[in-house]
């Protein structure tokens, strides 16, 4: 390792220092070195780091540069890295990125600094090489204006996990560990398709359908047990499948499962709810106009599943036999009785598919208790078809559009325009670190049209740039301000409303957090208004992240005050972190239970007059291999992963060469971030 203090500068650059040591490419150790450094050194403020290879050397990979620590006058200069390094032979010293690496590092000192208050002219040419070095590195996909084009936010420019920068990249033995965790799940899906090709071809094939809900239940315990998933989460769903027909189940996971926050109150009973009609048995002897004034009244719509097509295009590939999968639309409108409850009274299904008209279902009467009455069949049927458009609204929207797809706008914008010491990048570094590589492997598995595993157990997995489209079309800047999502959707004061008081406390304390970081930064509103980067920040999230969209999704093109770039700020490291963990850690347990919420349905949803039978009913559900698939991958994404990052102060507390990648290393930010 070759560094240099303050390069560049006529009066307090160092000579090169060598740095001898070893450097394990297999951890991230510590590695101390110690010089005597001239006097006329003065305080580092720049560091350039390189790294060099015997010339002879065949076999090297890249470094992992943490942190470098310098001590001037007995006080600790602080450089956060955070990148990696690929030597280069002493002969050919690089000036480009190579093998994803840049070709050195300019760090700047720890505090981090806006471009206008930087005064020395080796520290601003310094700022601007790396951003250029940047730039070359991480690319917009740049989408051609089409006004007819489906809505899709901006994306990095890379297709394959392996084409990306260095940096971008999860840590070697962090990746190796996830991806042991994923195979257990593809050998088992693989084992299936063989089972199934094999049994078409000798004529012994038959469809594993199952016999009961209990039959689902027991498979979940086999499966689980088989695989190793963890207890605890098995626990909690078998709980769920005990009670999950009764509706105020139903209402509880509304407000606290991984969808919650799709609930709003109803405020006019016209257009959707204008031709429905609920018993006074399920709404306390109460007329619907009551309930409404009262504001009693809460729906949950599932409008982005509008104008996609039936799927099960790929569903040969684990059944053995080609099924349809029905998308229908959905609507459910929930009653808050006097005792608090939240419960279903009234769902609306259309299959504009089949262009077969609405249904309407309700409760059964309070006389009737048998659950295998036709009336509570009915009811629960019902319940069922909602749960199955509700689902394919929540992978495809609040999971991944919102939660992955938004947010690499965020972590490309940011990599792109603020370099490595501005105090705003240091601040979400890490929380954007993770999510541009989640996203690139999504893009080549999960959500790519062409190779899609959403669309090997989801009914709307075929056409998922459709539901995009429809999310994205009513998404807004507004959407990640989650006071002012609370009140727009007018649930300030239900009761047990367990989601928006678990994150409402926790945007309190990141909001207070990001405050104190933004005005440690920012002297005045005017030093937001002229930091030229910040600038550059919030004109590419409007003109390429969310290029095509009305007014730019609502986001702001220029920030021009702290208070707003708090709020902003806000928005992004919430919706990266605390928005994620509540929508997605809850999957297993709330999704793993198949009747509680399928998949997908393999029959045609019910005509008003149908009788309903458990026959017809679990004739619809997903079958064995479908079924494998879902809860396999609700264990995979619902599960704390080897690459989730935890910020540690000590060094000694660090796991699996896991440690919080914190770049906020000044004495008066590092208080503020760990307290």
């Amino acid at each position: 390792m070759i560094l240099t203090i303050n390069p560049g500068s006529s009066l307090t650059a160092s000579k090169k220092l060598r740095v001898k040591d070893d450097f394990s490419m297999m951890t991230e150790g510590v590695v101390t070195a110690e010089f005597w450094l001239p006097s006329s050194i003065g305080v580092p403020k720049l560091l350039k780091v390189d790294l060099e290879s015997n010339r002879l050397e065949l076999i090297k990979d890249a470094l992992y540069v943490r942190e470098i620590t310098v001590v001037y006058n007995r006080d600790p200069y602080r450089f956060p890295a955070k990148n990696y390094l690929y030597p280069h032979n002493p002969i050919h010293n690089p000036n480009e990125p190579r093998k994803g690496c840049p070709p050195h590092l300019l760090i700047r000192e720890g505090a981090g600094t806006l471009k206008h208050h930087e005064t020395e002219d080796f520290i601003i040419k310094a700022r601007e090489e790396d951003m250029k070095i940047t730039h070359s590195m991480v690319r917009w996909n740049i989408v051609k204006d089409d006004s007819t084009a489906l809505l899709y936010p901006g994306c990095l420019d890379v297709m394959k996990y392996d084409k990306l920068p260095r940096f971008l990249k999860f840590k070697e033995a962090n990746y190796n560990l996830i991806t042991e965790l994923r195979q257990r799940g593809r050998e088992e899906v693989k084992i299936h398709s063989l089972q199934n090709m094999a049994g078409k071809v000798f004529g012994v094939y038959k469809e594993g359908r199952f016999e009961s809900f209990e039959h689902y239940e027991f498979y979940l315990k086999q499966k689980s047990n088989e695989m190793g998933w963890p207890k605890e989460s098995i626990s909690e769903a078998i709980k769920i499948a005990k009670i999950f027909r009764l509706d105020e189940e139903f209402g509880r996971q509304m407000l606290c499962g991984p969808n919650a926050l799709r609930i709003r109150k109803v405020t006019s009973l016209e257009t959707r709810w204008a031709e429905g009609a609920v018993p006074g048995y399920a709404l306390e002897d109460k007329t619907l106009q009551d309930a409404l004034e009262e504001g009693h009244l809460f729906e949950v719509t599932c409008d982005e599943l509008m104008d996609v097509p039936h799927g099960g295009g790929f569903s040969k590939m684990l059944t053995g036999t080609q099924q349809t999968w029905y998308t229908v639309l959905a609507d459910c409108l929930l009653y808050q009785r006097s005792d608090s409850k939240l419960v279903p009274v009234l769902i609306r299904l259309e299959n504009r598919n089949d262009r077969e008209p609405a249904t309407w279902w309700t409760p059964p009467e309070p006389e009737i208790t048998d659950f295998n009455d036709p009336k509570h069949l009915a009811w629960l049927f019902a319940k069922m078809w909602f749960r199955n458009a509700d689902i394919n609204c929540y992978a495809l929207c609040t999971h991944f559009a919102q939660s992955h797809a938004t947010n690499e706008v965020f972590a490309v914008a940011a990599y792109r325009n603020l370099s490595n010491a501005h105090p705003i990048l240091r601040l979400l570094q890490p929380h954007i670190q993770g999510i541009i590589p989640v996203n690139v492997q999504a893009r080549a598995v999960l959500v790519n049209p062409g190779k899609n595993a959403f669309a090997l157990f989801l009914s709307a997995g075929d056409n998922i740039r459709i539901v995009f489209h429809n999310h994205y079309k009513t998404f807004s800047y507004e959407d990640l301000i989650l006071p002012e999502d609370v009140k727009k959707r007018g649930v300030q004061d239900i009761p047990e409303y367990l989601y928006r008081d678990d994150t409402l406390s926790h945007w309190e304390v990141i909001r207070a957090y990001v405050g104190e970081m933004v005005n440690l930064a920012y002297p005045s509103d005017e030093d937001v208004a002229q930091d030229e980067e910040l600038q550059n920040f919030a004109k590419d999230v409007v003109d390429i992240g969310f290029q095509g969209y009305e007014n730019g999704a609502g986001f702001p093109r220029v920030v021009s005050e702290r208070e707003k770039l708090i709020e902003y700020i806000t928005a992004i490291v919430f919706n990266i972190s605390v928005f994620h963990t509540a929508v997605n850690f809850q999957t297993f347990t709330n999704y793993s239970f198949q009747p509680n919420v399928p998949c997908c349905m393999t029959m045609p949803p019910p005509n008003q007059d149908s009788e309903i039978t458990m026959d017809h009913i679990l004739k619809s559900l997903p079958v064995l291999e479908v079924t494998f698939f879902a809860i396999n991958l609700a264990n995979v994404l619902g599960s704390f992963s080897p690459v989730e990052r935890f910020f540690l102060e000590d060094h000694s507390m660090n796991k699996l060469g896991i440690i919080g990648e914190n770049m906020a290393v000044a004495p008066d930010r590092r208080r503020v971030s760990t307290d």
